[in-house]
């Protein structure tokens, strides 16, 4: 499972823990306004006399129909706050990660993103013919938070590079560094190559996922 996995799997997981004590305060809250309408409406009707029951009945029909506006301006705000949610508190329990599931996160994130950039260099290759000779010197640098780089910043290059055995990408791993440069990130990494910058730190990825998962978030939600 690549790093970009873990986090869709955890933004659905907090769609899903959240659903049924948010619908349930819902569903009880449009039940009391249907009721708070439905007595109006009934009101209007037998308060009225006979020359005024057309004109009563109108205002009931009326009461109804904003009663349902109200319904669904519920609905949709408590929808887009629980979306809202979902994100947020999976974002902040991604950040959180310590130890071998922060490592575990930080090693299929460098992992996507080298592979990324080992297709990129091959279809170059297609393209133009030989690879620039630049190019195939530069290092692969990785920038990490400070903490990560203090803690996790060795064994990240470690995991990675056994993580990768049996598997062809060319000559990359060899040319795999820790950046001596520190990112100002909440989370994950940056692999810089050359004049190429591949963001893959947890705000960014969040802000991509974001417009993908929405509707499959809101399904979850709101079955």
């Amino acid at each position: 499972m690549t790093g970009l996995s873990k986090i869709t799997d955890k933004i659905l997981d907090e769609a899903r823990r959240d659903a049924a004590l948010k619908l349930a305060g819902a569903d009880a809250e449009c039940k009391r306004i249907s009721e708070e309408y439905a007595a109006k409406a009934k009101n209007i009707t037998e308060s009225a006399n006979a020359a005024a029951k057309g004109e009563a009945t109108e205002i009931a029909l009326r009461t109804r129909a904003a009663e349902k506006t109200v319904r669904k301006n519920i609905m949709l705000g408590l929808q887009a706050e629980m979306i809202d949610r979902a994100f947020e508190v999976a974002k902040k329990e991604i950040s959180e990660l310590e130890g071998e599931a922060r490592l575990e996160l930080l090693t299929g994130l460098l992992c996507a993103a080298l592979w990324s950039e080992y297709e990129a260099g091959k279809q170059r290759v297609e393209l133009y013919g030989e690879q620039d000779a630049e190019d195939a010197e530069q290092v692969y640098e990785i920038l990490l938070e400070k903490r990560d780089r203090d803690k996790l910043g060795d064994a990240l290059i470690k995991n990675f590079k056994r993580k990768i055995v049996g598997k062809d990408m060319g000559d990359i791993p060899e040319r795999v560094v820790l950046s001596s440069d520190v990112a100002d990130i909440d989370g994950g990494l940056i692999l810089r190559h050359g004049s190429v910058e591949i963001n893959n730190s947890v705000q960014t990825i969040f802000a991509y996922l974001r417009p993908k998962l929405e509707a499959e978030v809101a399904k979850i939600l709101f079955p």
